[in-house]
């Protein structure tokens, strides 16, 4: 995985000497949050040149689409039904599904449910006899509960909060060294098979355990929610930056034959903030949605629930997702210094 500047940049790039220092940084250098080094870097910025910063554009809170109501169920069993079933256990499943337990069911486990009995009906009616009123109605009810999987998936991914705070706006950003990254993406991968095996029909292969497994471990870290606000809040603030530096004058900056003071001072800035400090973490965001994004993708992607803003944040074919908005918002704002040092024929050093 290359955290690095991308490769086309690099050779149109500052000289070799920025990028030296930009490799051997650390990002355990730096304590504050990363936000706050990102409006440093432009108060320098903006009182060294007596300019006014220009406010990063105001994050847009983004909500899941509520799922539809489906029609409830028209096939119920007797008493003496359900007695009937004593032989497959899965009479055990259903009474304890209509219980207070099972009526009070979070949507995961609504949707356990709905995968077990479709696990346990095919052996429960290798016990029945095929011309009864009963394997009609257990049949039924497993292809009805197999047509509408998707549906009780989706509306686990909109109401269970360690799923549905993903793409909700959040105090919290992420450090320059947060836990909870492997588990996070050992639990989207969870939900990301399981999803493929009710997409694909593959229903006595889903492992039901590992849904509380996955949400257990989203739910410790919150990393997810914590990525994407940072990866957002990171390309707001690296557009506002190169909208203010764009507005400074190279005559004004470093007129010709005069001195150069206030060009140096800036350089010496950028030097400190963006690439000691603020490159390295883009960097490190870069690293964690090049895997996490795909998982985004197949979790979310135009699905019924998901906002078009979501849709557009997580296409992997889009030149407008979060990942490469946040390198291009980069890459945008070294180019302008890239101009600044070959215009001022400051050295770098």
């Amino acid at each position: 995985m290359n955290h690095s500047l991308p490769s086309k940049l690099i050779k149109r790039s500052l000289p070799v000497v920025i990028l030296l220092l930009v490799s051997v940084f650390t990002l355990t250098s730096c304590s504050k949050a990363p936000s706050s080094i990102n409006n440093t870097y432009i108060t320098r910025l903006s009182d060294t040149l007596n300019t006014s910063p220009i406010t990063p554009v105001v994050l847009e809170q983004l909500k899941l689409t509520r799922p539809s109501v489906l029609s409830e169920s028209k096939i119920t069993l007797s008493i003496v039904e359900l007695a009937g079933l004593t032989r497959c256990r899965l009479n055990v499943l259903i009474s304890e599904h209509n219980n207070q337990l099972g009526k009070t069911a979070t949507a995961a486990s609504q949707l356990k449910y709905q995968i077990n009995f479709i696990q346990s009906a095919d052996n429960c009616l290798n016990t029945l006899d095929d011309n009864t009123a009963i394997y009609s109605k257990i049949s039924d009810a497993k292809n009805q509960k197999q047509a509408h999987l998707m549906h009780y998936f989706n509306t686990m991914l909109f109401k269970e909060p360690e799923l549905n705070r993903t793409w909700l706006l959040t105090s919290n950003e992420l450090s320059m060294q947060p836990a909870g990254y492997s588990d996070t993406v050992e639990a989207l991968t969870q939900l990301v098979t399981i999803k493929k095996q009710i997409k694909s029909q593959q229903f006595s292969q889903v492992n039901t355990d590992s849904l509380f497994n996955a949400l257990e471990q989203l739910n410790k870290y919150r990393f997810s929610q914590a990525l994407i606000q940072s990866a957002r809040q990171q390309i707001a603030l690296n557009n506002s930056a190169t909208q203010f530096v764009k507005t400074i004058s190279f005559g004004d900056l470093c007129p010709t034959g005069k001195n150069k003071k206030e060009a140096k001072i800036i350089s010496n800035v950028f030097q400190k903030y963006y690439l000691k400090q603020i490159q390295p973490y883009q960097a490190q965001l870069t690293g964690y949605l090049e895997v996490l994004q795909p998982l985004y993708n197949r979790l979310w992607f135009e699905e019924n629930i998901t906002v078009k803003q979501i849709n557009y944040l997580i296409d992997e074919n889009s030149p407008n997702n979060l990942l490469n908005q946040l390198k291009g918002s980069a890459v945008d704002h070294v180019v302008w210094w890239q101009k600044f040092y070959k215009t001022c024929e400051i050295s770098p050093i």
